[in-house]
């Protein structure tokens, strides 16, 4: 049993590899420019530049990569421009109810 459990854990590494890079590319490479939406209407190029030299949006696709998994792997999901806090914030705030409505439906 113990040795089926730790086939099935190291067999879920590709998996989450695979799913990781197949996100971010869709991510990357969906049209339109990140900085250019967090800059505004109004904004200079010189203005979008500096969101992109911010971002690392002005890196190479793999180096950004790196720099992102890396920042997973330590616990660091990025920041919400959006809603303007850490993700790991705004998970926090939401998987009680999560757990909650999960345990519920078991």
């Amino acid at each position: 049993m113990l040795r089926f459990l730790m086939q099935r854990l190291l067999s879920l590494i590709p998996v989450l590899l695979t799913v990781a890079v197949v996100v971010f590319l869709i991510l990357r490479l969906t049209p339109g420019d990140p900085a250019a939406v967090i800059a505004g209407n109004n904004a200079t190029n010189e203005d979008i530049d500096r969101i992109r030299e911010q971002l690392g949006l002005s890196e190479p696709l793999w180096t950004q990569f790196w720099i992102w998994f890396s920042g997973v792997l330590q616990g660091d999901l990025g920041y919400s421009f959006y809603l303007g806090k850490p993700v790991l914030e705004l998970i926090g705030q939401r998987i009680e109810p999560t757990l909650s409505l999960a345990a519920g439906t078991m």
